[in-house]
């Protein structure tokens, strides 16, 4: 099942989760990310005339989603003039699997201006090797996207350091380009300190917030969007790590920070 047809079936209360997305034996994080951004957005839709844009949301992976019904609801905590805030939260068998807090706002008035990080200084992306999928060594979910990195080490290449950098895509262009298609794309990433081990391991993300500096719908269309991440700490089998995205013009779009589980 193609992601725009699970972004489709995302907008009702009711869905099934295809097979092919999986990540170990649960369904990708960044998919059921998109979901719970679709299924919001199509919620404010139908209960607000003008819907704000998304700013940021924190998501809780509780439990893992698996190939089959999922139940979607989405709540209003509250609305203002300029704010809303919202609860996301998506169940099988009558049990949370995820759920996200989320803040969406209407632009304001200000004299203030900081602009953010700048982009790096790389060749255009179809310089660069993509990884290949490799059946039944790839995790499922990664015959939808492509990632070609710049810099950084590979996973599992036993580096002494964390962190890489590369473009990302969708293999087959969706059809809108918007919070919850980019969010898909950010999460394809491995964890940051994977390159430091020297063999397969299982991870998973616990929580997930993402900042949106720009709304993705609003940008010109891009096809190979620029990540870069840093890992700010990992001890006991747990870990955190930031990362930055930018745009086909340079343009610092969102970030994303995320606290990770290596079990290796």
């Amino acid at each position: 099942m193609k992601f725009d047809s699970i972004m489709v079936a995302a907008e009702a209360n009711e869905m099934i989760l295809p097979e092919g997305w999986g990540q170990g034996r649960a369904t990708f994080g960044g998919l059921m990310g998109a979901i719970l951004i679709r299924h919001m957005q199509a919620y404010l839709a139908r209960e607000l005339p003008e819907p704000p844009p998304l700013r940021s949301f924190a998501l809780t992976f509780v439990g893992p989603a698996v190939p089959g019904p999922l139940a979607l609801s989405a709540e209003i905590l509250r609305s203002g003039k300029s704010v809303t805030q919202m609860q996301v939260t998506a169940r099988q068998e009558g049990q949370v699997v995820s759920t996200m807090l989320a803040s969406l706002g209407h632009a304001r008035e200000s004299s203030i201006r900081v602009p953010g990080p700048a982009a790096p200084d790389w060749k255009p992306a179809e310089e660069y090797h993509a990884i290949p999928f490799m059946e039944g060594v790839s995790p499922d979910f990664l015959r939808e996207f492509e990632m070609r990195p710049v810099a950084g080490q590979f996973p599992y290449s036993g580096s002494d350091k964390p962190d890489f950098e590369g473009y990302m895509s969708f293999r087959e262009r969706p059809e809108r380009q918007d919070a919850a298609s980019l969010a898909c794309l950010v999460d394809v990433w491995p964890p940051s300190v994977i390159p430091m081990l020297t063999k397969r391991a299982p991870s998973s993300s616990m929580t997930w917030i993402m900042e949106f500096l720009e709304d993705p719908a609003e940008l010109p269309w891009t096809d190979h969007w620029l990540y870069t991440v840093h890992t700010d700490s990992f001890a006991d089998g747990y870990g955190q790590n930031r990362s930055v995205i930018w745009d086909g013009e340079g343009r610092p779009v969102a970030f994303s920070r995320q606290t990770i589980v290596v079990f290796g």
